[in-house]
C-alpha cells in the first residue's frame, strides 16, 4: 500500500481488488467466498457494480485486464506458498520481479486506451478531409462523441 492511500475501513477497501483479480483469473464466487470474508451477497453486488463479467471477457485482449488477473493467480499462489511455509528468500524475489512486470503490463493497458483514443482523433480528422455528405459526418461525428462518453462513463478516460 501506498503513503498516500487511505487505510482500510471495510471487507471492501480490504477485499475488493483482491477478489476482483480472483475473479478475473477464473475462480468462481463461491471460490473468491471460501477465500475471504465476505458474503455471497456482497461478492454479487461488488461483481455486478465492478462489470467483472465484462472485464473477464476483456482479460483475453486487454493488457490491463490480463495484468489483474495474473495478479490474483500470483496472490494466490504466494499465500499458499506462505501458509505451507515453503517460500523461500529466492522465490520470493522472483515473485516480486514477477509482478513488477505484470504491473507493467497493467499501466501498458492505459497507454493503450490513450493510443486508441489519439487513433479516434486522427480517424475523425481523416474523415473530415474525405467525407462530403454533411448529414453523413454528423452520424460519424456523433458516433466517435458517443465512444469518447461510454469511455468517459466507463472510468476509462484520465487513466
Amino acid at each position: 500500500m501506498t503513503a498516500n492511500r487511505k487505510r482500510p475501513t471495510g471487507k471492501r477497501d480490504l477485499y475488493l481488488e483482491e477478489a476482483q483479480s480472483l475473479y478475473l483469473a477464473g475462480k468462481s464466487l463461491e471460490e473468491i467466498q471460501g477465500l475471504f470474508p465476505v458474503a455471497r451477497s456482497t461478492l454479487q453486488r461488488w461483481q455486478r457494480e465492478g462489470r467483472w463479467d465484462e472485464k473477464r471477457l476483456q482479460v483475453l485482449v486487454s493488457p490491463r485486464w490480463l495484468g489483474e488477473a495474473l495478479k490474483g493467480l500470483l496472490r494466490e499462489k504466494t499465500g499458499r506458498l506462505l501458509i505451507q511455509g515453503e517460500l523461500k528468500p529466492q522465490e520470493l524475489d522472483e515473485l516480486t520481479k514477477i509482478l513488477t512486470l505484470i504491473e507493467r503490463l497493467c499501466s501498458q493497458g492505459s497507454n493503450l486506451k490513450a493510443a486508441s483514443l489519439e487513433v479516434m482523433d486522427r480517424f475523425s480528422e481523416f474523415l473530415r478531409g474525405w467525407v462530403t455528405d454533411s448529414d453523413e459526418l454528423k452520424i460519424i461525428t456523433a458516433r466517435i462523441q458517443e465512444f469518447f462518453r461510454n469511455l468517459e462513463d466507463d472510468g476509462e478516460l484520465g487513466k
